[in-house]
Parts: C-alpha cells; structure tokens; sequence
C-alpha cells in the first residue's frame, strides 16, 4: 500500500464513520423527540429512562448500519475523491502518470471490506437479535398483550391466541390448528393458557383438549362434527415467544438471514411467500448495488480538468437518485414469478451505465 493509498483510505473510512455516526444520531435524536412519551412514565427516574432508551436504541443499532451502510460508502467515496478534486491534488497526479481509475481502487477495496460486514450484519448479528430490534417502545419495561392470528409454523400447525405475553412467555385462549398428512385442517387443539418451555421446545397446556374432527364426506379429516376428544398437556408447536413477537413486526422478513428465508419458502403454504421470496432476491443482489451506487458516483469526480465540485456533485446526486428511485420501484413490485427480474433489473439497467462512466474516465 502506497502512501496515497493510506491517504485515500484514511480520508475515506473516517468520512464514512462520521457519516455513519451522524446519520444514527439523526435517527435516534428524531425518533426521541416524538416518541419520548412512550418511554417516560409515572414515576421513573431519570436513570431508568436512559437505561430504558439505551436498552432499546442499542439493539437497533445494527439496524441503523444496515439501512445507512450502501449510502454512507457512496457520498464517503464521493467526498474523499472531490475534497482531492478541489485542492488541484488530481492534477499532480495525473502529471506524475497515474491513471485516475487508480486512485478509486483502494476505496474499492475498502467498500468490498465494508460490504462484506454489512453483509455478516445482516446474516448473522440482525437475526440473532431480531425479536429485540422488532420490540415496540414500550416493551422495554412492560409486558404488552398481543393477539395473534393464523400464524403457521414449519409443521403447518396455524396458532390463534387471544393474548401473548413475550415476557412470561404465555398463551391465553389458545387454538391450534393440525392438517393431516394431506395438509388439510384435521383436529384443533384448544387450551385455556399455554407456557412455553425453551428446553423442551414445547408448549405447556393448561386445560388443553385435542378435537379430532369429521367432514361432510363422513371421513377423519376436515373441520366439521367433532367425533373425539382427548386431553392434550403439552404441544409441539414450533414458534418459540420471541419468533412470535417477530412474526407480528412489519419488517421481520427483512431481519431473516438468508438460511431462514430459503428454509421458510421450501415450507411453503406462507401466507406471504411472495414477500420472502422478492426479500431474497433483494439480500442477493444487494452488495452489488452498493457496489453499483459507489460506480455511479465516481467518474463525476474522477477527472483530470479543472471542475465544479458543487456541479459534479449535483450530476453525481441526479445519477444515483434516478438509480435509487428505479430500484425502490422494482424492489416494491412483490411479484414471486418476476421476483428475481425485479431484483436484477436496476443492476441491468444502470450497469452498462457505470461500466461506461468508468472506462471513460480520462487520465
């Protein structure tokens, strides 16, 4: 590594970390000023309300680093290269017979690096704490009662439950749903309270019955006439509390890794399959539309004249904003046939655009 190597890298991992630092603090400071309410009680002390915040905002800071990441690494490399561009630096360089396309490769190579744990962010640390980042404010020091609706685990077995406790990690008014081995609707467990046991994997009944039904044909099988009760004390449904409250979160497909999105679409009978399947697409192509976003907004600054760094940065932001717009269209258009199309298709489109931009670049 060069000493303009360590200059480059230097300049551009700590505009990235500002940039980074700033764009969280933004976020937490604005959700803080509107949701304050929620965190201060009757009768908290100051300390318990800084905890209470630090509980929650802690754990979604890997969340934060995950939707700042690609645009961070962008207008950090778009920084770094223009602050060059003003102070004539680029015209030393070019003069002493360095290509300019030279000057990118170590902040290539950083994003690669930055990339790749954004990557291991979104693999491994964001599913692992997943039910706390999806918490709702106030759950940081209540229990919140939460009903639950038809929420099928691998085994096919669709829960319905008055009230979740995540906390105590207990069902009210549990029904459960079982299909036969041809996947229809065949006896429904019902129990007055259930507890989940993390060492068993299993659900303690309280009260807990199993009604074997009839269809109309007459055959087991079917919601229909009852034809057998038995008692039940313990179930193997396989949602444990926390997945529960996970599964009730508008973005927990969006805090899967990508092992447990492939083994929920190979369950199938998902209710929104559709919406996974176009997630993983997305969690594919992603890295390479960060990548794809820093080689859009590079040849502006990359060259050996004498320019506007304001009017390069105005093209560069058109650039991306039209590469940012056309990926969030497709990204929206939850379409499982097209999914992969959808996914691929601003990295078709702007591709070629970038590969050109860059090979232009004259030294």
């Amino acid at each position: 590594m060069t000493i303009l190597d360590r200059y480059v890298v230097s300049t551009f991992l700590s505009s990235f970390l500002i940039l980074l630092g700033v764009g969280a603090g933004l976020f937490i400071l604005g959700d803080v000023l509107v949701n304050i309410d929620e965190f201060a009680k009757t009768g908290m002390t100051l300390g318990e309300l800084l905890r209470h915040m630090a509980d929650y905002y802690g754990y979604n800071l890997p969340l934060y680093f995950s939707q700042l990441c690609g645009v961070a690494i962008a207008i950090a490399a778009s920084y770094t290269v223009a602050n060059m561009l003003r102070n004539n630096e680029m015209t030393a360089l070019v003069a002493a017979g360095m290509p300019l396309q030279r000057i990118a490769a170590p902040i290539l190579l950083s994003s690669i690096a930055l990339i790749t744990v954004w990557w291991c962010n979104q693999e491994y640390v964001l599913p692992n704490i997943a039910p706390k980042v999806a918490r709702q404010r106030e759950d940081v020091f209540s229990a919140r009662q939460i009903g639950l609706f038809c929420v099928r685990d691998k085994h096919n077995h669709i829960l319905t439950a008055l009230n979740l406790d995540p906390r105590k990690g207990t069902l009210e008014k549990v029904f459960i749903i079982e299909p036969d081995e041809n996947g229809r609707p065949a006896r429904l467990v019902e129990a007055d309270f259930a507890a989940y046991d993390a060492a068993g994997r299993m659900w303690h009944l309280t009260r807990g019955r199993r009604i074997t039904m009839k269809d109309v044909t007459g055959t087991a099988g079917g919601l229909g006439t009852p034809v057998r009760y038995e008692p039940v004390q313990t179930h193997p449904y396989d949602l444990s509390p926390e997945q529960l409250v996970l599964r009730q979160a508008s973005e927990w497909s969006d805090l899967l890794s990508l092992r447990q999105m492939n083994a929920l679409v190979a369950a199938g009978q998902q209710a929104n399959r559709p919406t996974i399947v176009m997630k993983r697409h997305i969690r594919l192509t992603q890295p390479i539309v960060q990548l794809l976003l820093l080689a859009l907004a590079l040849p502006f600054f990359l060259t050996r004249e004498p320019t506007n760094v304001l009017a390069a940065g105005g093209q560069a932001l058109l650039m991306t904003g039209l590469f940012f717009v056309t990926a969030f269209i497709a990204q929206s258009m939850i379409r499982e046939s097209w999914a992969a199309l959808l996914a691929w298709f601003p990295i078709i489109v702007f591709g070629p655009v970038a590969v050109v931009q860059l090979a232009n670049v004259k030294t």
